[in-house]
């Protein structure tokens, strides 16, 4: 996978804002800031593609849950509650987890 930030010069870039060279000292530090703010951008860009996975993962398991409770409330009217509260347990879980991987 291509890293989606695009490198760029510091020095260069300060150097055109300031009009003088930067020391190779500054210009290694501030490198290594841009890095550091660059290599937090794909991890953060990571867990935002984590966390839509696993909220599409649980969506489409609470919408086939739903259909099955659907289904058997046709089939069995009496359950309504059971069924319910069944489907009601197992979306909370799913959307707990979906939380649990938004703060991980």
């Amino acid at each position: 996978m291509s890293n989606p930030l695009a490198r760029r010069t510091t020095g260069d870039s300060l150097n055109h804002t300031s009009g003088r060279p930067l020391s190779p000292r500054l210009e290694r530090a501030i490198r290594g800031e841009v890095d550091l703010v660059q290599g937090r951008a794909v991890v953060q860009a990571a867990r935002t593609q984590a966390v839509e996975y696993v909220a599409y993962s649980a969506l489409r398991a609470v919408e086939g849950l739903t259909d099955l409770e659907a289904g058997a409330l046709r089939r069995n009217p009496l359950g309504e509650d059971r069924y319910r509260a069944i489907v009601d347990t197992a979306t909370a879980s799913l959307a707990h987890i979906v939380a649990e991987t938004g703060r991980s």
